[in-house]
């Protein structure tokens, strides 16, 4: 009967010489094949336990109903005899192989209580069992009360496997069994570990049969596999396979299994959910959870179809979803079904989001950008050309992620501002100092547990004269200070999505770009004069100040030009990559291949050109000359179309 055997996530056909069933039973009542395990293990057999069924006799184990498929429970002996009570109205099943340590004559004994008897089969097939000792109750190991306790002799072949089965009976009061041999060389002794081999689906030492194509297969396979690993290559057929669990030997070796064991056809031993058998017929490494190194476990690759020798179908797009099998992988979706694909994820750029307004109370919102650090002194002079010198505010926003790996830890938070300053943690004001004032210092310590984010928001005011605004982030018991590129990170600009950290509805994409904080409710308030929320402005794609449509043009969005405390004659750009085409159709951050920056010292005439690759959204130039400064950008896609330039925008270099 041709059985197929499922091995981890593959599929190995194997092909069983004849059908195993019980002798003098109909085969619907076999005993279900996840209950028997897959290989024979040497040294043990399983028993198991009926319970629940009165009676003496062996003959009432098998008339119920849950016999043999359903055992109430199955452990495990290395001998033939289980000497302690266990309880009253159950069976007992064994079934395993013997295998006698010499050729010649055998003679076996058995005791029990209640009745007990042993079935042989003179070879490995379950089919040509017969019975050959029985009993009624004994004392435990009396082997003499009965003439059936003792067989006739059995010629039994030294390295051959027996089928064998014990079936006992209990009723009540004591219970046990034991089953003796003797024969070449053993006095009377009860049967142990060293010649039982527990009952599988697959026999132990045998061989599956192969089909001629089959065969000339494995040969090909094992020759390659032997010439490639410098292995001397043994032509006889069946392959080597001492142990017959279907692994050739060498191979076993090679990966450092045991070629005597059977049981380690079944292990698992890199975690990739493919047996070594699976590991064998795939070509795969059982040592290597990913073969090919190409990022996607052996198991996952085998189960949806995916050769995991291959690397290069990592980036195969299985359902036609946009996204790669290992992208699938690594987002735990279904790289088969096109309805399940991985969810945008945020990204995030180290520093913080600096939201720039005329007004003194963040009146009018100008312009959002990335500032690596809050360190700056504009002295009688503005944040750029767009900003008046007096009376204007900056929000920044970010998350400061605690250095420290266990435990809490203090940390200092100083602000240095002229003029006003708050200062919020998590949304908690911890610094509230918003007045005309030069240039102050201020102070908050906070015990923070190890490595977890904290929102950190601080808001700034110039009144007139000298302005000037600092955050310093410094460990409370040293003293030193932390470099904020390392310990703060913000949402990217560019970023395709996002959450809602308040949870009101609106992303904090949203936000950070138009003039928002994170963790103050906005959602009900109104920035604008036709009284339209922030949440319908939101939901309708609307800036929540002016009212213009949000949504992504053909060109970057630029921010303001900033000298992030740069030295004089030097500007940092930053901008926005495009989500869509001129004709509204979209456009993939794959598709970018490169921007052109341009710049001069007048709008009408920009002649330095600067190349920056795809992935980047920020750029320095230096060596400018004192001036006026304009600049522009366009995006080239990887077919060499080009958009149209940006507004412009201005940088005065003093």
């Amino acid at each position: 009967m041709a059985a197929k055997k499922i091995l981890g996530l593959g599929v190995v056909v194997v092909f069983l010489g004849g059908c195993q069933s019980w002798q003098f039973r109909d085969i619907e009542k076999l005993p279900p094949t996840a209950a028997i395990p897959e290989v024979s293990e040497p040294g043990k057999v399983d028993v198991w336990y009926f319970d629940g069924i009165s009676g003496n006799n062996v003959q009432s184990m098998i008339d119920a109903e849950k016999f043999p498929d359903s055992p109430d429970e199955i452990t495990e002996l290395n001998q033939l005899r289980r000497a302690a009570n266990r309880a009253n109205n159950y069976g007992t099943l064994i079934r395993g192989y013997l295998e006698p340590p010499a050729t010649g004559e055998y003679t076996f004994y058995i005791a029990g209580d209640d009745e007990t008897q042993l079935w042989l089969s003179p070879s490995q097939s379950p089919e040509d069992i017969v019975r050959i000792a029985s009993t009624m109750a004994t004392p435990l190991d009396n082997f003499t009360r009965y003439s059936s306790q003792t067989s006739g002799i059995h010629y039994l072949e030294a390295g051959q496997k027996y089928y064998f089965e014990l079936r006992h009976k209990e009723g009540g009061w004591d219970d046990h069994f034991t089953v003796a041999w003797s024969g070449p060389g053993l006095n009377q002794q009860v049967i142990d570990g060293p010649f039982l081999h527990s009952f599988a689906q697959t026999t132990p030492g045998t061989q599956p049969e192969l089909t001629t194509e089959e065969a000339y297969e494995l040969g090909y396979r094992l020759g390659f596999f032997d010439g490639e690993k410098g292995l001397s290559y043994n032509a006889q057929y069946p392959p080597l396979d001492e142990d017959g669990d279907g692994l050739y030997d060498n191979w076993e070796i090679y990966y450092g299994l045991d070629p005597t064991d059977p049981t380690d056809a079944m292990s698992d031993t890199d975690g990739d959910l493919l047996t070594a058998l699976d590991e064998f017929w795939a070509r795969t490494d059982p040592n290597l959870a990913d073969t090919d190194g190409d990022g996607i476990p052996d198991g996952y690759e085998y189960a949806y179809g995916l050769d995991p020798t291959d690397p290069t179908d990592a980036s195969r797009d299985l359902d036609g979803d946009g996204y790669s099998v290992l992208e699938e992988y690594l987002a735990g979706t279904n790289p088969l079904d096109p309805e399940d694909f991985p969810a945008p994820e945020a990204t995030y750029q180290p520093g913080y989001v600096g939201q720039y307004f005329t007004g003194v109370n963040f009146d009018s919102f100008v312009y959002t950008q990335r500032d690596t650090a809050i360190n700056f002194n504009w002295g009688s002079g503005s944040p750029s050309a767009n900003m008046p010198n007096n009376n204007f505010s900056i929000r920044w926003q970010g998350w400061f992620t605690p250095p420290h790996t266990e435990g809490t830890r203090e940390y200092t938070f100083a602000t240095r501002t002229d003029d006003g300053v708050r200062l919020f943690l998590d949304g908690n004001l911890v610094i509230n100092q918003w007045k005309n004032q030069s240039a102050t210092t201020y102070t908050s310590t906070a015990s923070l547990p190890a490595e977890i984010p904290v929102a950190v928001t601080m808001e700034y005011f110039e009144s007139g004269w000298d302005a000037s605004a600092s955050l310093v982030i410094s460990d409370t018991a040293t003293g030193q200070s932390l470099n904020p590129e390392n310990v703060v990170q913000a949402l990217s600009l560019d970023s395709t999505s996002s959450d809602s950290s308040l949870n009101d509805g609106i992303d904090d994409l949203y936000k950070l770009r138009y003039g928002l904080p994170l963790l103050q409710p906005v959602a009900d308030q109104v920035f604008n004069d036709s009284g339209i929320t922030v949440l319908q402005a939101y939901q309708s794609g609307l800036h929540p100040y002016t009212l213009e449509t949000v949504s992504e043009p053909d060109a970057p969005v630029t921010s303001e030009p900033s000298d992030n405390g740069a030295s004089a004659g030097s500007v940092t750009l930053s901008w926005t990559p495009p989500l869509t085409r001129v004709d509204g159709s979209s456009i993939s951050l794959s598709e970018i291949s490169g921007y052109l920056i341009n710049y001069g010292q007048a709008p009408t005439n920009m002649p330095q050109i600067l190349e920056v690759p795809a992935g980047t959204t920020e750029a320095r130039i230096e060596g400018l000359s004192s001036g006026d400064w304009y600049f522009t950008i366009r995006v080239i896609d990887t077919n060499g179309l080009s958009s149209e330039p940006s507004d412009p925008v201005q940088y005065s270099v003093q």
